[in-house]
């Protein structure tokens, strides 16, 4: 055996079972793709942050702007607290002007001159909308045409040196690799060539193409496209997105049949990605129509990723904020808990296990143990069963009222756990002798978002023991829903019927 071939064995034999449970899977992710995916591990930075900056870069210097050419005003305009107020509500008209008019999305910031003209409209509009109000307000018109035109141009100085600034450091960014879009493509053959081309002449915008992957073999679907081997197939994509930071999948199959774009959809609904269609293919009738473009190339949106941008600002703050209340509001039971924990039996008050997180990938969620310490069963394969002799007298107790899951706050601090999403189970997690997975295709979109201390199947009861089929799918149907359907609003509602469900459950033992 040649010394390539015995390595390609080695490696079969290594990598030869899924991700995170250690299962059995039918195929290799190739050697090229898994260096690639590894390569790509780390997430870039997503241009809505550099937005941040920006909106909050010109709120400031706008402020800041009109508080230092206010008191350089001879006979000052306004008392100094009214005058503080107006100032800052003009910088916020600026920077709301300029929200709405575009100046904080990627693509203005990226190109100087319409990020420039944009920005002086916006302070324009916001300084003469606060003009106008002081004038209504009876303020003096002739100190008022002297301060107005210097802070204007105080202010468009500062608006403008920093849209330069944005525009060298995202140049510094894209060059890194550090800010990208990165995509990846389902299709194959000559067909996707002119796409491949266009996603590569748009690297210096922030557009990355990550691979291509096609079902298809032979001269149909040659390995190499546009300069870019393939990268598997779909199923090898799966795999790929899990272990990649992937923002965007693009089935380009020009012309492909309805059922065949539901049955990609089926596959890839897994992945917490947004998932577009290439214009030119039969589309479901449910799908999304916003619509985008690559160039000349139309897209038709169809699953947008859950839970993102400042919604998924808004979730982490609610888990921060909700989480450190609920921390330290139970300190004294977890306190008394621990104590009775190491009064009943020998052993660590903490048991840790590995369970699904955010895409698939391992978390160590902390519990109180509630079993005997030489009858803890890390990996779940057999699960607590009503009258379990493995469980303590007071772990009993603490599953029933579900204390022992109160050290999993800590896991929301730490941001491996959301205070409300799909609970995780473990990885090795089954009913029989099936893992979850392979029981229902569609069970690992339920991480398609953090998994929760509480969530909305906990609450419509289908909590503790999963010992059917029919229970794993009754699961997976009201975390999908949450998912589907979530804003802080239900996450708060969920906060405050789990009180109610704990009382009145009967399936944790």
């Amino acid at each position: 055996m040649t010394e390539t071939a015995a390595r390609k064995r080695l490696f079969t034999e290594t990598h030869r079972r899924r991700p995170w449970t250690g299962a059995p899977r039918p195929r290799l992710l190739g050697g090229q793709a898994l260096a690639a995916a590894q390569r790509l591990s780390q997430s870039s930075m997503k241009p809505r942050v550099l937005g941040y900056i920006q909106f909050f870069t010109d709120l400031l210097t706008v402020g800041l702007a009109g508080l230092i050419t206010h008191t350089l005003v001879q006979d000052a305009l306004l008392e100094t607290i009214i005058g503080t107020g107006a100032i800052w509500l003009g910088a916020l008209a600026v920077v709301v002007a300029a929200r709405l008019a575009g100046a904080y999305g990627f693509r203005c910031m990226r190109n100087l001159g319409r990020a420039s003209v944009v920005g002086m409209a916006a302070l324009v509009g916001g300084l003469g909308l606060l003009a106008a109000a002081l004038a209504w307000a009876g303020a003096d018109t002739v100190t008022l045409r002297g301060w107005m035109p210097v802070w204007f141009a105080a202010a468009g100085v500062l608006m403008l040196g920093s849209r330069v600034l944005m525009q060298v450091r995202i140049s510094q960014l894209v060059q890194t690799g550090r800010l990208e879009h990165r995509i990846v493509l389902v299709g194959g053959g000559e067909d996707i060539a002119p796409l491949i081309r266009e996603i590569d002449r748009e690297r210096g915008r922030g557009r990355r193409l990550c691979g291509f992957f096609d079902e298809r073999l032979g001269q149909r679907s040659p390995s190499v496209v546009g300069g870019h081997h393939k990268t598997g197939d779909v199923d090898d994509l799966v795999e790929f997105a899990r272990l990649a930071k992937i923002d965007t999948v693009i089935i380009a199959i020009p012309g492909a049949s309805q059922e065949r774009i539901r049955e990609l959809l089926t596959r890839l609904f897994v992945l917490p990605v947004d998932i577009r269609v290439m214009e030119g293919a039969e589309i479901p009738n449910s799908a999304r129509r916003k619509r985008s473009k690559i160039g000349p190339f139309k897209l038709i949106e169809i699953y947008k990723r859950p839970i993102e941008g400042f919604s998924a600002v808004q979730k982490r703050l609610f888990d921060i904020v909700f989480g450190t209340i609920a921390l330290v509001m139970f300190t004294p039971f977890m306190l008394a808990t621990a104590v009775a924990i190491k009064l009943d039996s020998p052993g660590p008050v903490l048991f840790r296990q590995k369970r699904h997180g955010y895409n698939n990938k391992p978390i160590e969620v902390l519990k109180f143990r509630s079993m005997y310490t030489d009858l803890c069963d890390p990996t779940a394969v057999n699960a607590v069963r009503r009258g379990d002799n493995r469980v303590t007298k007071v772990g009993r107790f603490i599953r029933r009222a579900s204390i022992d899951e109160l050290p999993q706050f800590i896991n929301v601090i730490k941001g491996d756990l959301s205070l409300v999403g799909p609970r995780p189970h473990a990885t090795s997690a089954r009913t029989g002798d099936m893992l979850y997975d392979q029981i229902e295709r569609a069970y690992s979109a339920r991480h398609k978002v953090k998994p929760g201390v509480t969530g909305w199947a906990q609450i419509k009861g289908w909590r503790g023991e999963m010992n059917s089929e029919e229970k794993i799918r009754q699961r997976l149907e009201h975390d999908l829903y949450y998912i589907e359907h979530w804003s802080l609003w239900f996450d708060l509602k969920i906060v405050l019927m789990t009180p109610v469900s704990l009382v009145t459950t009967k399936n944790a033992y």
